[in-house]
């Protein structure tokens, strides 16, 4: 009983389905096709048949189709009129190669939906609206195109400069927005059409390789020749690990460049092509794969937006046929407006509905993602997805709004790849650099470190930083390796400027810095002990001391020649027999020192002679003094005087010391350029010098500072001058830091790295690292400048060095005076002991004990009546004198014999003598 109702039903529902096919409205449909385009007949006829086997779809499609043999404009016209008379309801293509939209115009003037899925050089909104309102184009507009990749170019891959290779000039307007993607500095984009080289392509690779120095491309060419041109620019090594190609036509998947990928195509090549709603065709499987799978499966762009456009027109008719009461079908006529006729109406309602459809509302799905037509029948939102076709590896989804979104490989589709992706294998990065202490030096023990970024590295060695050329615009060095992209790398002293910015990209900044001055620093003369005696030479000092004994003995003469200097010994004796002169030999040295010591003496001269030869000594002495005093001053600190030079601005307002810089480097593209007055006076003189002021490197400015000796100074920048500094006692920094630089590594332009670089340096620094290198490298553990630290003091005071000579005088005039001393009191021991008849010892022992009582101030007559007190006060001289006071009665008794007639002459009593005289 079940199985005969199972039966009953299945019949009842074929009869049904077949009633109800019977009951769908007819609807024909006319396409025009070129020759070779047997893939867009198949997409054409494979959208019709599964909408003609949807049992439910209410509409049964009848198709027509004509052939063309050539672009010719009066046979497309036919062709299009044949199809209109046979009465179809729309019209599909042809494809861009009819150079005119002959068939846009028919349909428009008929009003008969015209359907278009490839492009074409876009025609005015004014135009659309006028000649093309029937027509509805599913492909995107260039327009549309363009931006996308504008947004993929600029937004996404950052890319500042880059060289366009088209083909033709479709091509060219895909690629309209990519013109102005960099305005600052016009060379950034270079164009160039492949065409113009079609007698010999290797001359185009050639200049993209030697002249244009570019790592980035952007090639639009028609599939077929996609492998021959990129087969011919692997020869000139434009295919390297560090080279990336962006392929903007979407057929590019389509070629055969995934068969002939090896090692050599090392290149990150990545193209575009429309995102899809089906699955990726090569993760499908299937049992049968026929030609419209493999069609589809290919994805070329024409026979899929094909099938969209059958959908399209399918959907949107049968929404509005079925809407009407009755189907009136289309006129079979090309000249309606002959017959007083106007344009089919129902046309003009389904070319509306096709503009409000969108992928959610049509049945089968498209094959396109993001289907959508605007006002004008043009298709401006669509799906892009971004892909390697050299192993057919997508990598991310450009969308309408301009996002551009990462997308994730399935593991089934990485497990199934098949071919390789060589542009993932590890690179070698070339690091380009020159010799310059400390940042890169041949060290024999060396070996690659990699502190944060695994990466394997060589260095390249080149001659300097780079230098640009004013009259050929060109750069060397570092700067000129890193344009030409025959290094990844450039990493020494490379100073951020703008100039340079203009050619290569910089990591954040390693090092800051400044421009300062280099100068050479004089040895101090050694300290002498007695430099108290420099300020007069030794002739000075002999012709000092003759002049003084001179004197001396001069003095004596005229003290005994001059009435006035003989004076009464006796005061109180009013008529003396003899008279005393005081200015004997050591009398009168004593005054001559105190004079020239500015000390005085407790005896002066009476006599106008003797005042007059003392003031013209005193005045002598006053002038020797005088001098004394000031050269001594400037000889003491003439060691501590440092240069006048103590900044630019001293630097600039003198004419004895040249100074220069690094020709071309960083510092004197400083003072070139800039608008400060001193700078540009400075920038001045220095071309002003001749022979130049100029050199060729750091070290040749360093050595010339060096041997120059005070007549040159170098400006450059602190952080090779610090290093300079500390590894050479004869240099110095004088002045302050000027401007404000940095270090940084540099790269190419839009290096995708560079962003890598610049957060492992902050990572570097963060950790103290950089810190660290610098005082490694740049500071000199074993500096001996130091150790002369007392020869480098700012002031003027002066060392116990300079002044060691005056405090030995002073001593050895103590151990002089102590020595006599000592002898003298040896000799008074020895008169004590004979005239009081005891031992040298005893008298000596008596007398030092004596000497060390320093509270006792009176001494007795003799050593043993030291309790007699009184008698010690009442003597008015002591023992200690009194073989001066008999020495003297003694010459006094001499000199009075020997003037006894004068004294005979002035008193009529005779010599008397006391006991005490």
């Amino acid at each position: 009983m079940y199985m005969c109702r199972e039966f009953f039903f299945i019949t009842l529902l074929k009869i049904s389905i077949e009633f109800m096919d019977e009951r769908k409205t007819e609807v024909k449909v006319g396409a025009i096709f070129f020759k070779n385009e047997e893939a867009l007949e198949l997409s054409f006829d494979a959208a019709f048949q599964q909408i003609n086997n949807i049992k439910l779809f209410e509409l049964h499609f009848i198709t027509f189709k004509r052939y063309m043999p050539n672009d010719d404009s009066y046979v497309l016209q036919q062709l299009t009129c044949e199809l209109i008379s046979n009465g179809v309801a729309a019209l599909f293509g042809p494809t861009s190669k009819a150079s005119n939209d002959i068939v846009a115009l028919i349909a428009n003037s008929t009003g008969i939906p015209h359907l278009q899925y490839d492009w074409n050089i876009e025609t005015t909104i004014e135009q659309l609206q006028l000649n093309h309102r029937m027509s509805v184009n599913v492909a995107p507009t260039l327009s549309a195109i363009s931006k996308a990749y504008w947004d993929i170019i600029k937004i996404n891959y950052d890319w500042k400069t880059f060289t366009i290779f088209y083909q033709s000039e479709q091509g060219l307007t895909r690629l309209q927005d990519l013109m102005g993607i960099h305005t600052v500095n016009k060379d950034a984009i270079k164009l160039k059409r492949i065409t113009d080289y079609s007698q010999d392509i290797r001359v185009l690779w050639k200049e993209a390789a030697e002249a244009l120095h570019e790592q980035r491309f952007i090639l639009d060419c028609d599939p077929e020749t996609l492998v021959d041109l990129l087969n011919t620019a692997k020869d000139f090594k434009l295919l390297g690990p560090f080279k990336q190609w962006f392929l903007t036509h979407l057929d590019s998947h389509s070629s055969s460049l995934k068969l002939i990928y090896n090692e050599q195509f090392k290149a990150n090549i990545t193209g575009v092509r429309l995102k899809l709603n089906d699955l990726n065709p090569y993760e499908r499987r299937k049992t049968r794969i026929t030609l419209i799978d493999q069609i589809f499966g290919n994805q070329t762009m024409l026979p899929i937006l094909m099938y969209d456009a059958v959908i399209l027109y399918a959907n949107a008719a049968r929404n509005i046929i079925i809407s009407l009461k009755e189907y009136q079908h289309p006129y079979k006529r090309c000249d309606l407006g002959r017959y007083g006729r106007s344009p089919w109406l129902v046309g003009r309602l389904i070319v509306k509905e096709m503009k409000e459809l969108s992928e959610d509302d049509v049945e089968p799905l498209f094959k396109t993602e993001n289907m959508k037509i605007d006002e004008n029948g043009q298709r401006s939102i669509f799906n892009l997805e971004i892909y390697k076709p050299t192993v057919n590896e997508p990598l991310a989804i450009w969308k309408s709004d301009g996002l551009v979104t990462p997308i994730r490989i399935k593991q089934e589709f990485q497990a199934a790849a098949v071919i390789p992706d060589f542009s993932q294998v590890r690179r070698t990065y070339i690091v380009v650099t020159h010799f310059e202490e400390p940042y890169f030096m041949l060290k024999a023990d060396h070996e690659n470190f990699r502190e944060l970024m695994d990466f394997e590295y060589d260095f390249m060695i080149v001659g300097g930083n780079g230098k640009f050329n004013q009259i050929t615009k060109e750069w060397d060095g570092i700067i000129r390796k890193l344009i030409d992209h025959q290094a990844q790398i450039g990493i020494s002293d490379l100073t951020i400027t703008q100039l340079r910015r203009k050619y290569v990209d910089f990591t954040v900044p390693f090092m800051q810095l400044g421009i300062s001055i280099l100068f050479y620093k004089r040895d101090a003369e050694p300290k002498n002990m007695f430099a108290f005696l420099q300020p007069f030479a030794k002739e000075v000092w002999i012709y000092l001391i003759l002049t003084q004994l001179i004197i001396t003995l001069m003095f004596v003469f005229m003290a005994r020649i001059s009435n006035h200097e003989w004076e009464n010994p006796h005061p109180t004796n009013l008529e003396p027999i003899e008279l005393e002169n005081k200015w004997y030999t050591s009398n009168s040295a004593w005054l001559m020192i105190g004079s020239i010591m500015q000390q005085g003496c407790d005896i002066l001269p009476r006599g106008g002679p003797m005042r007059m030869l003392v003031g013209m000594w005193w005045f002598f002495a006053l002038m020797i003094l005088s001098t004394y005093t000031a050269n001594l001053a400037a000889f003491l600190t003439s060691n501590k005087m440092q240069s006048t030079i103590k900044s630019l601005k001293d630097l600039i307002e003198q004419d004895y010391v040249k100074f220069g810089t690094f020709h071309g480097g960083s510092t004197s593209q400083f003072f070139s350029e800039s608008n400060n007055t001193d700078y540009h006076k400075a920038w001045n003189q220095m071309k002003s010098f001749q022979p130049s002021a100029f050199t060729s490197s750091n070290k040749e400015g360093v050595e010339r500072v060096r041997k120059g000796q005070g007549n040159y100074a170098f400006l450059m920048e602190t952080t090779s001058l610090s290093y300079n500094i500390e590894r050479d006692c004869h240099l110095q920094q004088i002045g302050h830091q000027i401007g404000e630089k940095h270090y940084g590594l540099a790269v190419p332009l839009g290096a995708d790295y560079r962003t890598n670089l610049s957060v492992s340096l902050l990572q570097l620094s963060e950790k103290g690292e950089l810190y660290k290198l610098k005082n490694k490298w740049w500071k000199n553990h074993n500096n001996t400048c130091n150790d002369n630290k007392e020869a480098d003091l700012d002031g003027d005071e002066l060392s116990i060095i300079e002044l060691g000579g005056v405090f030995m005088v002073l001593g050895g005039g103590i151990v002089i005076a102590i020595v006599i001393g000592c002898c003298e009191f040896l000799w008074n021991v020895q008169r004590v002991a004979v005239e009081e008849r005891v031992t040298p010892c005893e008298a000596f022992k008596a007398e030092l004990i004596f000497a060390l009582k320093f509270w006792i101030k009176r001494k007795p007559i003799r050593i043993s009546s030291g309790s007699s007190t009184s008698r010690r006060s009442s003597r008015s001289t002591s023992r200690r004198s009194s073989g001066q006071s008999k020495q003297s009665k003694r010459s006094k008794i001499s000199k009075r014999s020997k003037h006894s007639k004068r004294s005979h002459s002035r008193s009529h009593s005779g010599p008397k003598f006391s006991e005490r005289d």
